[in-house]
């Protein structure tokens, strides 16, 4: 494909991970280019990368086919793939994924964003898509871009924070929908920081409990199931409708921080270097350091998602069950695939949150008991 008909007709897509498509699709339109954004995430899409996918393969893999089969039934004819090399297989999976899909007979062009693994080869493996843009334009969508990404991680913070105290259930996450909606019609660097302050004025109007306190979570894991809902069966708003307040250090800005500050990614290893003594691949020696720090912080628990067949994560499984016994903070690991019942996942949740209650109760006496019987009571909504 010649580099003008790519400019002529180039119609892009991308695949879904978490609530960053909007920031994808203003990238894409900022650099001139059509957008034709996959429907989101279904059963379909789940069935249709499973079957075009190897059966080893991770999660991710298989639904970002599923993304890419959709996109292209609806036109698209340029997919970015995001994935670098490193100790992830998902680094790999562009080749495999480029000849899966031709193998299928779809006619595209696929851009890896990072070509060579370097994330400094974003500006070079994008020159193709812009159309009739100038240098100042292409830095102009990037900023507006990376603004998006602190905002909707800034939203996410409080939408699972506000779950647990707010009075109206559901209040928080309808605010958080409606900033997206509103972000995706945002063009500029003023209407976002006119949109957040909007909505900080909107979150902080919402009534709240303040008779409660409620059990701490974090969660840590594989990049992709750890932010994308529909990988992890929407754990995060499963937890904040039993009470739990959620914190989860992995985000977009965190990963592009640590991209460009690498020491800082080192810091978050160190943390676990009584348990861990080299990197394990991907961000598994983060979930070891993110652990070791929730249980110093006196966190009640921790919650360890990944892909099935994810080495680096399956390492990560070993080692933190010595970090559990340690450090007396109790870990649940969840293994998701195309064939994980929500079911199950919902009983254990709900079992794994009644032992932190009676474990906090036990450790903090009547005072602890009147607070948790008051998630409860929120619970049930009295």
């Amino acid at each position: 494909m010649s580099r003008k008909l790519l400019r002529d007709k180039a119609k892009v897509s991308f695949p879904h991970m978490g609530n960053y498509a909007v920031v994808f699709k203003g990238l894409v339109e900022g650099l001139g280019c059509e957008v034709v954004s996959p429907p989101a995430i279904t059963r379909r899409t789940i069935e249709l990368g499973s079957r075009h996918s190897p059966e080893f393969v991770c999660l991710p893999f298989k639904i970002n086919i599923g993304n890419y089969i959709e996109a292209l039934e609806a036109g698209a004819d340029v997919l970015l793939q995001a994935g670098r090399s490193g100790a992830c297989r998902y680094g790999y999976y562009g080749e495999v994924q480029e000849q899966i899909l031709r193998d299928l007979g779809y006619e595209f062009r696929m851009v890896s964003l990072f070509s060579g693994g370097k994330q400094f080869n974003f500006v070079s493996s994008i020159r193709d898509l812009i159309n009739g843009v100038s240098a100042f334009g292409v830095l102009k969508a990037c900023l507006l871009a990376f603004a998006k990404i602190r905002f909707i991680d800034e939203m996410e913070n409080k939408v699972r924070k506000f779950r647990v105290y707010e009075i109206e259930t559901g209040r928080a996450d309808k605010l958080f929908e409606e900033s997206l909606d509103k972000l995706n019609q945002v063009q500029t660097l003023e209407g976002i920081r006119s949109l957040k302050k909007e909505m900080r004025v909107r979150f902080a109007s919402v009534g709240l409990r303040r008779d409660v306190v409620p059990i701490r979570i974090g969660i840590v894991g594989e990049l992709y199931v750890v932010m994308e809902s529909y990988a992890n069966l929407d754990l995060e708003r499963k937890l904040g409708r039993l009470g739990v307040e959620v914190i989860r250090p992995m985000s977009l800005s965190s990963l592009m921080k640590y991209a460009v500050f690498p020491f800082l990614s080192h810091t978050i290893t160190k943390r676990g270097r009584d348990f861990i003594r080299s990197e394990l691949g991907a961000h598994a020696s983060h979930s070891v350091g993110h652990t070791v720090e929730f249980a110093k912080e006196g966190f009640d628990g921790v919650i360890h998602v990944y892909p099935f067949t994810c080495m680096p994560e399956v390492s990560a499984r070993a080692i933190l069950g010595n970090v559990s016994r340690t450090l007396k903070i109790p870990v649940l690991h969840f293994s998701f695939s195309e064939q994980t019942g929500e079911a199950g996942v919902d009983t254990r949740i709900e079992a794994f949150v009644d032992m932190l209650e009676r474990g906090k109760t036990k450790r903090l006496g009547d005072e602890g008991k009147h607070s948790v019987n008051g998630v409860i009571a929120a619970k049930a909504g009295i």
